[in-house]
């Protein structure tokens, strides 16, 4: 007898999926509240016409925003709806990337998106502090006449107090989402979205109210200089941006390229292994579209209104000054993003009244403490589904049996989001690059989602099986249709934020995006050699859908 008699070869192992252990206790209400929230009528209000008037001079943009708002309905959504009820999956998006295309395609894809949404939570903060804490304290200071108020609107301008903001954000989102997807999506999300509808309400019915002579009356109560200034000092500074609008098309295409995520409300998407009735096509398009036009209404209504009550020059020249040249308002706080707060900041300036401009400062900041939310569920879902999957370690998987959520994998990013917080606070020369590049790097992996719905009917074995599969336009899938509308749509998007130097993400773009897509990829490769030698054979569990 030799020693291999007495050690003999042990067999080869078996790879047997466990159910994931999450359970569906999302409500499509919940989810079509989550969708919207995952956008949130403020960002297509005070974001969508900063980047526009920001990026593209003599652009308009109320039609890049309408055709951003039809892309979506009959493009990025369907796709969507089509790609989470035939995978009605954690990490949906990701999932049919991997199964439809590749997974050395599907997770370096999805590593992308992942990344976009760590600086994207990070910054948040910052968002919280330039749209809601500092203008809402500084008008209430300088409309009661409490220096005590302005004060605090200064000292959030800081880098210790941004500090602080910004790494309680990240904790807050932390805490709620490790106590489970339901306190997420109902007992934190409601009472914030009934906050944040109330001050989207007042911005409108501010907007609605306004003339040119009410903004000539309290601008040098709060901003220190004249109407005629900010103007002048606009057209001397930016003359390309105070011209008249121009309706070429390329001016067209290239403002709808600073349009993306404005009315795309499917970033619920990635916890639709928690979503009730997941695989109706139905559902899933009405949980997006609802919320979707409900947003574009807000958003192209309250730009008519301004610009009718106000003038475009005014609202171009503020928005140029508080981006590039804020200090020009002496003794006026602003922080990080100013010039974004620009539909925001002038109603509280022209609301005169402590109490209106309190109201609105709470809605605002509730609506910025509900905006994050469908980013940290993404994140932590697709670390999740790529554990399920052997691309890391199984840790990352392990379910609270407590909270239905995924403990240690909300702890590791986490740290990731705070040391995100960290950088983008202390070398706050990156922030306008990081908002830029986590726009870019989440529109590129939706681009593909879209070229994998218009493969996915190609895939016999799934498209079988898919209640996509009966929707069509004569012979043609309206999957098809939807995901080559979404796919131009995204190319557009992607294109413009990654090559115009005024966002700041003008530089060698292409070997930005390729090199953090090459560290997967290559990734992908050595752990599926690894697994191997493990007995566990990727490629096979890769030929499956998981189970939820």
């Amino acid at each position: 007898m030799t020693s291999k008699d007495l050690c003999p070869k042990p067999p080869p192992r078996t790879f047997v999926r466990d159910a994931t252990g999450l359970v569906r206790e999302v409500s499509p209400f919940d989810h079509l509240i989550t969708q919207m929230n995952g956008v949130i009528p403020l960002m297509s209000i005070a974001l969508t016409p900063w980047w526009i008037w920001f990026a593209v001079p003599g652009a308009d943009p109320i039609p890049a925003m309408l055709i951003a708002y039809l892309c979506g309905i009959f493009g990025t959504m369907i796709a969507f709806a089509m790609i989470t009820s035939t995978f009605p999956r954690s990490a949906s998006p990701y999932v049919a990337t991997s199964r439809i295309l590749h997974p050395a395609i599907g997770w370096p894809i999805e590593a992308l998106s992942w990344l976009s949404s760590g600086p994207f939570t990070a910054t948040l903060g910052g968002v919280l502090i330039s749209w809601a804490l500092v203008p809402g304290l500084y008008t209430m200071g300088v409309s009661s006449g409490n220096p005590s108020l302005v004060a605090a609107a200064n000292a959030l301008t800081t880098t210790t107090w941004a500090f602080i903001v910004e790494t309680a954000v990240v904790v807050l989102f932390f805490v709620i989402n490790v106590l489970g997807v339901r306190r997420v999506v109902r007992t934190y999300q409601f009472p914030l979205t009934i906050l944040m509808i109330i001050a989207v309400i007042g911005v409108i019915a501010l907007w609605a109210g306004s003339s040119m002579a009410q903004v000539q009356a309290v601008i040098p109560k709060y901003l220190h200089t004249d109407y005629s200034s900010i103007i002048s000092n606009a057209k001397s500074s930016y003359p390309s941006f105070m011209g008249p609008y121009s309706y070429n098309p390329f001016v067209i295409i290239m403002a709808v390229g600073f349009t993306g995520g404005a009315f795309n409300s499917y970033w619920n998407a990635w916890i639709v292994g928690e979503v009730r009735r997941a695989n109706s096509v139905k559902m899933q398009y009405l949980t997006m579209v609802i919320p979707s036009t409900l947003i574009m209404l807000c958003a192209i209504g309250t730009l008519y209104l301004a610009v009718s009550g106000v003038g475009r020059d005014f609202l171009i020249a503020m928005n140029q000054i508080l981006t590039n040249n804020p200090t020009f308002f002496q003794n006026v706080p602003t922080s990080f993003i100013a010039g974004s707060s620009t539909m925001i900041f002038v109603p509280m300036m022209l609301a005169d009244n402590t109490t209106v401009q309190f109201i609105l400062m709470i809605g605002i900041a509730a609506g910025c403490l509900i905006w994050p939310m469908a980013s940290w569920l993404m994140i932590s879902r697709d670390c999740f589904a790529w554990a399920f999957d052997r691309l890391l370690p199984a840790k990352f998987a392990d379910v609270s049996d407590r909270f239905h959520t995924p403990v240690f994998n909300l702890v590791v990013n986490f740290v990731i989001m705070e040391a995100f917080a960290v950088f983008l606070t202390y070398i706050p020369q990156y922030f306008g690059f990081a908002l830029a590049a986590e726009w870019a790097f989440a529109e590129l992996p939706i681009m593909v989602y879209m070229i994998a719905i218009i493969v996915l009917p190609l895939r016999k074995e799934i498209w079988a099986g898919s209640p996509a599969s009966k929707y069509k336009i004569g012979p043609v899938p309206i999957a098809v249709i939807g995901g080559i509308i979404g796919a131009l749509f995204m190319a557009d998007n992607v294109w413009f934020l990654s090559t115009t130097p005024a966002v700041g993400f003008g530089l060698q773009p292409a070997e930005i995006v390729f090199g953090v897509y090459l560290v997967p990829f290559v990734l992908y490769w050595v752990i599926r050699a690894i697994r191997k030698k493990q007995g566990i054979d990727i490629d096979l569990i890769f030929k499956s859908i998981p189970p939820e």
